[in-house]
């Protein structure tokens, strides 16, 4: 049986037995009153008789029952006045009115008065009435369970509105914290640019005018015929522009790491840095009798992109290409497909195995390690190359197999 309990009620669900139920009957018709209380009492129900309105009010508040039965017509105090007695202090009771007269409007006014329902006399079916009074109590059921509902509602609304207040105070907090990291970040990065700057120009300064120097003085013995001060002249020249170039490449890639890269997109003409990068390597080639094939399929080749991050780019696989290629030759291609310009470099070079192909764009890594490695070079190229892509919104992509060459495209989306 479920039964639930509300202050001093219990509101039984209809759909189970009445047992437990307390009724108040209100009928001065003493000899139906008896009959419906043995029947109630037979369901188990606690069942308390008043035989006029007023004695019937007087059991209402000393026996708080679950339910009332009341007659309209009574000779002292009549079933209206009774009905809206009760409700005024007890709004949510269940009443039945149980009445001789079947006058329409004598129902309407106990409904209006707050009576849940009708049963006419003479009672010929005791049923009618357990129907009557398992309506009524579903009907309270119900309400008690909305009430409940609301109850718990408002609970959990005003727990959801702390939690809410919580969350916005925490929040606050944290957004505080956040604008002093933010003016600390911004203090940092400050820092760094000023210090990536410094360096750079602590560096790169005294090198250019060692290079400088180092050129001024080649001229100055180029008809002295001894090899010893030539070749010294050439190796001091490329280990001088190796230390420039790894310079450049550690600043290039601190600034991109350190999101500080100043990037600017201009027009800039493909075909014409592939021409002028070309060119700048097209001795080196020569000296290692390689092809250099140039084919540009396209005239119109102007693109927004940031004109240095593009020509590090072009350089960085060119001089991969020149590097790894010992025979054959180094192809540059370009064309155009919808609405993207395809760039690539292609070579009969050593290629690339497929175990380092997993860690192509990783910093500072080489296939060939260790002192003994044949090729210079600080392992920074293709992760920047990598980077200055993403920057630039250009799709790189590069097949290879070991000792049968590179293929490398970069898809760069036209102007």
């Amino acid at each position: 049986m479920y039964v639930h309990e509300s202050k001093n009620h219990f509101i039984i669900h209809p759909y189970y037995s009445l047992s437990n139920l307390k009724l108040l009957i209100i009928d001065d018709d003493e000899a139906l009153s008896k009959s419906i209380k043995f029947f109630f009492e037979d369901h188990e129900c606690e069942v308390v008789v008043a035989n006029n309105g007023q004695k019937g009010l007087e059991k209402f508040q000393q026996e708080n029952p679950d339910i009332v039965l009341v007659d309209l017509n009574m000779p002292d105090i009549d079933g209206h006045y009774v009905i809206a007695e009760i409700k005024r202090s007890s709004p949510d009771i269940p009443i039945i009115v149980i009445s001789g007269t079947s006058v329409i409007k004598e129902a309407i006014r106990s409904m209006n008065l707050g009576a849940w329902d009708f049963v006419t006399k003479p009672i010929m079916n005791f049923e009618e009435l357990e129907m009557s009074v398992l309506r009524v109590l579903e009907k309270a059921f119900l309400i008690e369970e909305n009430k409940i509902y609301k109850s718990n509602l408002e609970f959990l609304v005003e727990q959801r509105t702390d939690e809410l207040e919580k969350k916005k105070s925490e929040l606050e907090k944290v957004i505080d914290e956040l604008k002093i990291a933010k003016e600390k970040a911004e203090q940092s990065d400050k820092l760094k640019t000023e210090f990536l700057a410094q360096v750079s120009h602590e560096i790169r300064t005294p090198l250019n005018i060692i290079v400088s120097h180092i050129s001024l003085c080649q001229e100055s013995i180029e008809n002295n015929p001894d090899l010893k001060f030539i070749n010294g002249f050439k190796n001091i020249k490329k280990a001088s522009d190796r230390l420039i170039r790894t310079v450049e490449f550690i600043l290039d890639m601190s600034e991109l790491q350190a999101g500080m890269y100043d990037y600017r997109p201009q027009a800039v003409d493909i075909k014409q840095t592939l021409i002028e990068f070309a060119f700048n390597y097209s001795e080196k080639i020569k000296e290692k009798k390689l092809e250099l094939g140039l084919n540009f399929t396209q005239d119109d080749t102007i693109a927004n992109l940031d004109k240095y991050s593009f020509e590090r780019i072009i350089e960085n696989l060119i001089d991969n290409a020149y590097k790894f290629t010992h025979k054959g030759s180094i192809e540059i291609n370009l064309w155009s497909m919808n609405d993207f310009y395809i760039v690539e470099i292609e070579d009969s070079g050593e290629g690339i195995s497929e175990e380092y192909m997993k860690k192509l764009f990783t910093p500072f890594t080489q296939e060939d390690v260790g002192y003994g490695r044949r090729y210079e070079g600080n392992g920074l190229g293709l992760a920047m190359t990598k980077k200055f892509c993403s920057l630039n919104s250009i799709e790189l992509k590069i097949v290879s197999k070991k000792n049968e060459g590179t293929n490398v495209k970069l898809y760069i989306k036209a102007k």
